[in-house]
């Protein structure tokens, strides 16, 4: 192929700007690249010593988990530290409902289910109506008998209950295969939680099993050969496995949630692939244009490598805003994934700059028919000087020059579809999701349903915790049936009232059924217990007083604590993203406006979740049941999140703005050759994010559910509407104030500008093959 020469304006204008005008962090990134990459089989060693150290360091230590007295915020947590210290924390049970036509029938029935159940050594105690008819099994018969409760105590650990109910399970099928014809349905807190972990083990595992090879596809379209595909891959496999390690070691201090292992997972793989992308395909790009191995890796260091720093450091603080809430279970998440975005980080800073200098060219092996070489776009001169893909550039370059030419109009359309789309939010609801949101077809919970219909308030209880002296003598005991009398009045549950006082007599609990009921609801039975009853426990001796506890109790305090937070992380995230944008690219109008769009972009995401998940409309869509209401923790959690990831993208676009800027582009221009040059990396990269995210739609829980549609919209959003259309028309109509140059890349921004005049006649034509020689 006929190519024509093209020789660079003053100042290179057709690439990347010389280094003096990169600054101190863009100097430090292509220093520790170059080291790299001059020493790569040291340096991929070191890593490879690095994941395996963790891992083996985090096996060592093993992960300490949060136990239930710990996961609690506010009121309920100090009730339930008050309980564990005294000693009186109550051993999970198991609870069997028996029914049947007649009152006969159900006696013999729930005999033999007492009697199976009290030979199992994990059981410490059985109690029903059917062998005790006093005080203690009060409430737990229904209907002329036909209907019993029979209930199991569990030993051990309560934190070890789903182990420990497995035996009762099963003693409880043997006698309903001997007993046809009855309804024998069993739950509990071991019974619950174990179908939940199994159910949720195998959605992840599945989840793992297809975003693998879905990612390994779209990053084979993405670069046309295996090798280059499986770079990023493996780097963000590699630095998951490391943050698993680090976590569990971490953990030691801040013991870890249930959710921490699969978010770290989930932001792992996006921002391992997602940086080595950014790296890979710049680097390919300036080879592309001519530049040697070492210039190629020097200019991807200086550009994408800056932008990856500056990015990922953005998502770590974006992330540590979790830590303010002061929630163990959002500390646990927050540190395991700052730890995976950390070592993603320094993968790509250091090792992947490595594995391109030991592969060089050779990372385009692998090449699929077709694909590979669509993949290799032909090079144009652009006018100026340089060179870009001719079709990438046609393709993109019509949107952004539209958006560029117009950016008033266009901002207030973009800004007028995410206010749209945000319109829902207004009457998001959130809460705690209940049994009412696990799938249908889970046995444990189906009892609960059944349980809870029958006799209310059975299966759960509301504690009030009473701190005082002398609590065991006669008068503070019935002082304390007292007020749980006053305390059943109020729930409306129907069951014995249980009353357990500490060795030392300064501890009591007071328990009483708490009916499973709508969420409001339960929240006004929680606060008319603390106003009403609780303060009635000065009446059990002089100086006593008592808190509330319980399910509802705790999902109060946490739905408090996340809503009192929610302004503090605001101001911490957007303070410190706002002075990294700042130090960045040196202007606060720029980014102020990076916010802005940033927190319209997440708006417009919770008004998609709302829509889906508060309405019935998408139920056989996404296959759950909505509950009208949005889970508690997501908004914050999703704030976090998505304001860091979606700066990956802005960072990406803007160093590529500041990239033309400083080569004498106007910002008009430099906006839409920033959005035209980014656009297949960002495109990519967000397919990625999109597919890995819409796997977790699919799984059974809806708090996943809900996660990985705000995830998966969130990004398709950031990527469509606010890259191609918000972004470069705010830096647009900022003009020379939102992407100021300094006094170097003014003057050769004068050079480019004379040397442009003089070379536009018959500037594209094509220079090259596309092929790195």
């Amino acid at each position: 192929m006929s190519s024509t020469r093209i020789t660079s304006p003053p100042g290179g204008a057709s690439g990347p700007p010389h280094d003096e005008t990169h600054g101190l962090l863009a100097r430090v990134v292509r220093r520790t690249s170059r080291a790299a990459a001059r020493r790569p089989k040291l340096t991929i060693l070191l890593w490879v010593l690095l994941v395996v150290g963790l891992t083996v360091a985090g096996g060592m230590t093993g992960t300490k988990s949060i136990d239930s007295s710990q996961s609690g915020v506010g009121e309920s947590k100090v009730a339930d530290q008050r309980v564990d210290d005294a000693g009186l924390r109550g051993l999970a049970s198991e609870t069997i409902l028996v029914r049947s036509g007649d009152a006969a029938t159900t006696a013999t029935t729930a005999r033999a289910v007492e009697a199976r159940i009290a030979k199992l050594p994990e059981v410490a105690s059985v109690l029903s109506p059917v062998s005790r008819s006093d005080s203690s099994s009060a409430g737990m018969s229904r209907d002329g008998g036909r209907a019993v409760l029979v209930r199991a105590e569990l030993r051990g650990d309560p934190e070890d209950a789903g182990d420990h109910s497995k035996p009762v399970t099963k003693a409880v099928a043997a006698v309903k295969a001997e007993h046809p014809g009855v309804t024998i349905a069993q739950t509990g807190s071991g019974s619950v939680n174990d179908a939940i972990d199994t159910m949720v083990g195998d959605d992840l595992q599945r989840a793992e099993l297809f975003s693998v090879p879905i990612t390994l596809i779209i990053l084979v379209l993405a670069f046309g050969a295996l090798v280059a595909a499986s770079v990023p891959l493996l780097l963000g496999i590699t630095s998951v496995i490391g943050a698993m390690g680090a976590s569990s070691i971490a953990s030691q201090v801040a013991p870890s949630g249930d959710s921490t292992a699969s978010l770290l997972v989930l932001i792992g793989l996006a921002v391992g692939v997602d940086y080595s992308l950014f790296y890979i395909r710049r680097e390919r790009e300036e080879r592309r244009r001519g530049r040697g191995p070492e210039a190629a890796l020097d200019a991807a260091a200086a550009t994408a490598g800056r932008a990856i720093l500056v990015s990922g450091v953005t998502v770590m603080v974006a992330l540590a805003g979790l830590l303010i809430t002061g929630v163990p279970d959002f500390t646990s998440m927050a540190i395991g994934t700052i730890l995976v975005v950390a070592i993603a980080l320094v993968g790509s800073l250091t090792v992947l700059p490595a594995v391109l200098g030991l592969l060089g060219d050779r990372i385009d092996r692998g090449r699929i028919p077709l694909i590979g070489r669509r993949r290799r776009p032909r090079m144009v001169a652009n006018g100026r000087g340089g060179v870009q893909p001719a079709k990438e550039h046609r393709a993109w370059s019509a949107i952004a020059r539209t958006v560029t030419r117009r950016p008033g109009v266009s901002l207030t359309i973009a800004v007028c579809l995410l206010g749209a789309l945000a319109v829902p939010a207004l009457n998001m609801h959130t809460a705690e999701q209940g049994v009412s949101s696990l799938p249908p077809g889970i046995a444990a919970v189906e009892a609960q349903k059944q349980i809870e219909k029958s006799f209310p308030g059975a299966p759960g209880s509301s504690d009030i915790v009473v701190s005082g002296h002398g609590l065991d003598g006669a008068r503070q005991t019935a002082a304390l049936h007292a007020l749980g009398e006053r305390a059943i009045r109020v729930t409306e549950g129907r069951g014995p009232i249980d009353v357990r006082v500490s060795k030392d007599a300064r501890t009591a609990v007071v328990s009483v059924p708490m009916p499973d009921v709508d969420n409001d609801t339960t929240k006004g039975v929680v606060r008319e217990l603390r106003r009403d009853v609780a303060p009635t426990a000065s009446r059990v001796g002089p100086g006593a007083s008592a808190k509330v506890t319980g399910d509802g109790a705790g999902s109060l305090d946490f739905s408090e604590r996340v809503s009192d937070s929610m302004p503090l992380v605001l101001a911490f995230v957007l303070g410190l993203a706002f002075l990294l944008l700042v130090a960045s690219f040196r202007s606060a109008r720029l980014a102020a406006a990076v916010i802005g769009l940033n927190l319209l972009s997440i708006a417009a995401t919770y008004g998609v979740i709302t829509a889906v998940f508060q309405n019935t409309w998408a139920e056989d869509l996404l296959n759950f049941h909505s509950t009208g209401t949005i889970t508690a923790w997501l908004p914050l959690m999703s704030f976090v999140i998505l304001f860091g990831l979606s700066m990956d993208y802005t960072i990406l676009v803007l160093e590529r703005i500041r990239e033309a800027r400083a080569n004498g582009r106007s910002p008009r221009d430099a906006a839409a050759e920033g959005v035209a040059a980014t656009a297949s990396t960002v495109t990519s990269a967000a397919i990625v994010m999109v597919a890995v995210f819409a796997i977790f739609a699919t799984l059974r829980l809806l708090e996943m559910k809900q996660m990985g549609v705000g995830l998966a919209s969130a990004i398709l959003l950031d990527a469509t509407i606010v890259r191609a259309v918000a972004l470069p028309a705010a830096v647009a109509l900022l003009g020379d104030k939102g992407m100021p140059i300094g006094r170097r890349s003014r003057r050769r921004a004068t050079s480019a500008r004379a040397w442009d005049d003089q070379r536009t006649a018959g500037s594209a034509q094509p220079v090259a093959d596309g092929h790195a020689r």
